[in-house]
């Protein structure tokens, strides 16, 4: 039997991706700690420095999340090498798989490609979710010791060297 890890990958959200994403469906408490991946992706159309990515399980885009490296990355790094991972999901009926963490464990390899620039990706996870801050931290991520209030409350500021 294969590993969920074997059929999961990252990619640049292309045109195919656009209706499975459009479909995309969170638990209502999720809806306070990210976005669903469709005004994610409007707000990338609009600014060029944020890379939309698609988690696939096969050629089936699951997952979602934005690379950005505006300046919204200051409030989380110094780093002039640093980018934002923003707006990170799965789609509900996927989660509970082990998506999630193999997607981030393939984050590395990823940006080394598309981004190679860059040196760390941070992010803030919500103190009240601690279920994401658990695969993030199991992914590598390191708690920096740092907050960050969001539009939900306190985040805790995570990074993860590439």
């Amino acid at each position: 039997m294969k590993k969920i890890e074997d059929h999961v990958s990252l990619t640049k959200v292309a045109p195919q991706h656009i209706e499975p994403l459009r479909e995309f469906t969170l638990h209502k408490h999720q809806l306070a700690f990210t976005s669903l991946p469709i005004p994610a992706y409007e707000k990338c159309l609009l600014d060029q420095k944020r890379f939309p990515v698609a988690i696939l399980e096969g050629d089936r885009p699951v997952g979602f999340f934005v690379l950005d490296q505006g300046a919204d990355v200051w409030a989380y790094s110094k780093s002039t090498h640093a980018i934002l991972l923003r707006a990170f999901s799965i789609n509900l009926p996927y989660q509970g798989q082990g998506i999630a963490k193999a997607s981030l464990q393939q984050l590395k390899p990823f940006v080394k490609t598309h981004l190679p620039h860059c040196r760390e990706v941070v992010l803030g996870v919500n103190q009240n979710n601690p279920s994401a801050k658990k695969v993030y931290l199991g992914a590598g991520f390191i708690d920096t010791g740092k907050e960050k209030i969001g539009r939900s409350g306190p985040m805790a500021i995570l990074k993860f060297f590439i």
